[in-house]
């Protein structure tokens, strides 16, 4: 039981902060080299007194790391004097100096703040993998539409949705959720302009650890730019395409040999199991009562899959176009009727992929959501806390450093599960740690919180990354 005692409060003199696992990513960040890689590539400022141009980029990544949701919030991190110790500060900028520091960006100096990053990336990857290649990298491309309330947003435009907002570019890499790229653009920009120039960007930075490319997206992304990107670096695309006008002429003239029953991933690891071994399914209650209330009901009965080639209209080449067909149950007031539905995938994989991997590979790109919900939700990330389209680009590749320290750490340090929690589940464990951070013997010495669960983890954390 609660017995909620009487509490005796007091003050204790000592420096004391919450965010004791503050110092893994301090740790990280100074073993990948990322500070002198931000110092070397940006120019941004006349004279440095006394903050470089690191300081203020990681100003930012730190607030947000930690939780912050603003820069307002940098505050916090100036008046703490333990976290000015762990990163041997005597001060740090304040929130109108990190503002402003925001406003001085440029496109060259975004790219410069790109490549940066990419040193880091490169450096995990290396120490993650060694000399040795990776068979292979999905990279993700996705959209997404952010709204903004202000009336002087510079670049806000109004977007296909009919809101005022921001129309951000991400590409992310699927297994390990790492954000490759995340560019700010005008509101009523196309989900797919520029993409083709960011893929030849980081074609060569991939191709040094991977041996074959794989981009995903979905039908806002299947587009002849797109397939040229691949095709000039000899990598592969496998994207989700619209239904075109001469789409259901190819479809009636197949044979119904060619089509093969599909099933999806969820679908067969269930009928992999023993049958003793398989959950039971509880009912579905949401079924239930649509048709006991005569609501519109869909089931989806049966799939089949089939593949042609096909050539695009304005393209030399021809590529594989992977037909899935699906056999819809509708229940209305009562009555049941059956309705056909198609989807259509179009890709350049070589013959040795199947067409029921190539419909798995193309639909397993939805997980991106969640990359994107977490860079919305749990960084704030897209808060667009300036004026400017360009500053606003600046905080947004920041935040896109902030975002892979968690990848970044379970990649090299922490377990591996933590890859996939959530922000407020990671920080909990793995932040949000009472420590004392003291001077002596010429060190700083962090002094974690025994009491805290996961403070062996971190303690094992900082001897992997100091080794």
């Amino acid at each position: 039981m609660f017995r909620h005692p009487t509490l005796q409060v007091s003050e204790e003199r000592g420096e004391a902060t919450a965010y004791g696992g503050l110092s893994v990513a301090i740790a990280l960040m100074r073993s990948l080299g990322v500070p002198r890689a931000l110092d070397q590539s940006l120019r941004l400022l006349q004279s440095h007194r006394p903050f470089t141009e690191s300081d203020h980029v990681l100003t930012h990544v730190y607030n947000l790391f930690v939780g912050g949701t603003c820069i307002e919030d940098i505050g916090h991190l100036q008046g703490s004097e333990p976290i000015r110790r762990m990163l041997g500060a005597v001060r740090i900028p304040d929130p109108t100096t990190a503002g402003d520091f925001l406003r001085r960006f440029d496109p060259a100096s975004l790219e410069a703040l790109d490549r940066a990053i990419d040193v880091g990336q490169e450096a995990v990857w290396r120490r993650r993998h060694g000399r040795k290649k990776v068979d292979r990298a999905i990279v993700d491309l996705d959209s997404h539409v952010h709204a903004v309330y202000g009336d002087q947003k510079q670049g806000a435009d109004f977007s296909y949705q009919g809101t005022l907002a921001y129309h951000p570019l991400v590409i992310t890499l699927a297994e390990t959720q790492e954000c490759l790229r995340l560019i700010n653009r005008s509101g009523n920009t196309p989900s797919a302009d520029g993409v083709e120039t960011q893929l030849a960007e980081l074609f060569p930075l991939l191709l040094r650890r991977y041996r074959q490319v794989v981009v995903r997206g979905d039908s806002a992304f299947c587009q002849q730019a797109l397939f040229d990107a691949c095709e000039a670096q000899g990598q592969c695309f496998v994207v989700a395409s619209r239904a075109q006008p001469n789409f259901e002429a190819l479809v009636e003239a197949l044979p119904e040999s060619a089509w093969k029953p599909y099933r999806g991933p969820t679908e067969r690891a269930h009928r992999a199991q023993p049958p003793a071994q398989r959950r039971k399914r509880r009912p579905n209650l949401r079924r239930r009562l649509a048709r006991q209330r005569g609501k519109h009901d869909l089931r989806l009965e049966r799939q089949w899959v089939a593949e042609i080639p096909y050539r695009p209209h304005p393209s030399q080449t021809t590529y594989r176009l992977v037909i899935r067909r699906q056999r819809i149950e509708e229940h209305q007031q009562g009555e049941l009727f059956e309705l056909w539905r198609y989807r259509y995938v179009l890709t350049n994989l070589p013959s040795t992929t199947s067409t029921q991997e190539a419909v798995d590979l193309t639909y397993q790109r939805c997980d991106q959501e969640n990359v994107i919900e977490q860079l919305q939700h749990g960084i704030a990330g897209m808060r667009m806390p300036t004026g400017g389209l360009l500053s606003n680009a600046a905080f947004l590749t920041c935040a896109r450093l902030a975002h892979n320290l968690k990848a970044w750490l379970a990649q090299l340090a922490l377990p591996r599960e933590t890859m996939r929690w959530e922000w407020k589940r990671f920080r909990h464990a793995f932040v949000y740690v009472a420590a004392r951070v003291v001077c002596q013997s010429r060190q700083i010495q962090v002094r974690l919180a025994a009491s805290h669960r996961t403070t062996p983890l971190l303690l094992q954390a900082h001897v992997r990354l100091n080794t």
